[in-house]
Order: C-alpha cells, then sequence, then structure tokens
C-alpha cells in the first residue's frame, strides 16, 4: 500500500469515526441539540476536520443516518430469504424475536433517531420516510403477510400486524431504564428477553403456544 492509499484509508476510517459519534448524539439529544463542536469533541478531533469532510450539519446528519440504517440493513438477518419448511415453524419466529431485541439492545442508536425525528415531524423525518421507511414498511409487511401464509402469524390486517410486532420488539429498548428502575429488571438480560419474546408468541397464538 502506498502512502496515498493509507491516508485515504485514514482519512474515511476518521470519517466513519465522525459519523459513529454524531449518530450516539443525534441519537441522544437530536438535531437541535447536536452541534458540530460537540460532534467534533466526541470523535476526538477538531471541528475543522468534521467540516472539512460535512460543510453543513445538514449534510451529516443526512449522511450519519444513511450510515446507520446500512449498518442496520448489513447486520439484521434477511427473513424473507429463510426456507419455506423454517418459515412455517414457531421456532423460527421465536428466533427471529430474539434476534431483533438482542440487535436492538446492541445497536440502539438507529431506534433513537427514529423516536427523536418522529417526535418532531418536519422535514428531516420526510425524508427518512422517503428514503427509509416507505421501504421498510414494504419489507415489512411482506414479511409478515409470508409468516401468515405459513400459518406462524394470525390471519389479520398485516400493517397493523407489523406495527404490533414493530412496537413489541423496538420500543422496548428506550423503555428498558424504566423497566429496570421499577422492577429490578435489566430487559436486555437473557432470561428476560426469553420471557417477553414467549409471552409474545403466547400473545400472537391465542395462548394456544405450548
Amino acid at each position: 500500500m502506498d502512502k496515498a492509499e493509507a491516508a485515504g484509508g485514514d482519512r474515511n476510517c476518521r470519517r466513519i469515526a465522525i459519523m459513529e459519534a454524531a449518530a450516539q448524539l443525534f441519537g441522544q439529544v437530536g438535531f437541535e441539540g447536536t452541534s458540530m463542536k460537540a460532534v467534533a469533541s466526541a470523535a476526538g478531533e477538531k471541528k475543522t476536520l468534521v467540516q472539512y469532510h460535512f460543510r453543513y450539519k445538514q449534510q451529516l446528519w443526512e449522511e450519519t443516518v444513511a450510515y446507520v440504517w446500512q449498518q442496520r440493513d448489513e447486520a439484521l438477518p434477511r427473513f424473507v430469504s429463510i426456507a419455506p419448511d423454517d418459515l412455517s415453524a414457531m421456532d423460527a419466529m421465536e428466533e427471529l424475536c430474539r434476534y431483533i431485541l438482542r440487535f436492538t439492545f446492541a445497536n440502539p442508536t438507529w431506534v433513537k433517531i427514529m423516536f427523536q425525528e418522529a417526535s418532531t415531524p418536519g422535514p428531516r423525518l420526510d425524508w427518512m420516510v422517503e428514503r427509509f421507511f416507505i421501504r421498510d414498511f414494504a419489507g415489512g409487511k411482506g414479511v409478515v403477510e409470508l409468516a401468515q401464509a405459513r400459518g406462524v402469524l394470525p390471519d389479520v390486517d398485516p400493517m397493523h400486524l407489523l406495527y404490533t410486532l414493530s412496537g413489541a420488539l423496538i420500543y422496548l429498548v428506550n423503555v428498558a431504564p424504566i423497566i429496570e428502575r421499577v422492577t429490578g429488571q435489566g430487559a436486555d438480560d437473557e432470561a428476560f428477553i426469553e420471557q417477553y419474546v414467549a409471552t409474545l408468541m403466547q400473545i400472537l397464538s391465542g395462548g394456544k403456544r405450548q
């Protein structure tokens, strides 16, 4: 590797580090509460370097959110690619639910950014809808309909079932600190996740799941 390639690799690594620091701040305090100076401090870089890579905060936000969604899409399993025999088993659905919960607890940033923007609807939320949510909803609906066709999920409106499942599996990360303070239980503990998923499966099966 020559010096030019090494320098390019270093720039890319530092750019990614800036986006990762920005993602944490956008998720915690939102767009308005995040400054380029705060991002630079969190990334351990100078503000001028942040502005070299991202001229405006809007550009930083858009590229950071796109990066976070790309990381999510690469990490989450493609449930629609599971073999039909596996998809027809409730065990496969249980494992998917466990995976999503574990993944979301380990990578909560995308959920936090999503709820930050949903709490103050505006142009940024519109941008996310066009870039990600329309596609996410369509994909989620397809998964639900496929699972319904295999008898894994109940025969109800697939979009409403998608809303229910999404809320049950994703929103938990936001209320986990409340659960822990009220009950003393860590919602990210394996025992909690097992019981939570078992309860969800009981609800989905009408109490028939053993």
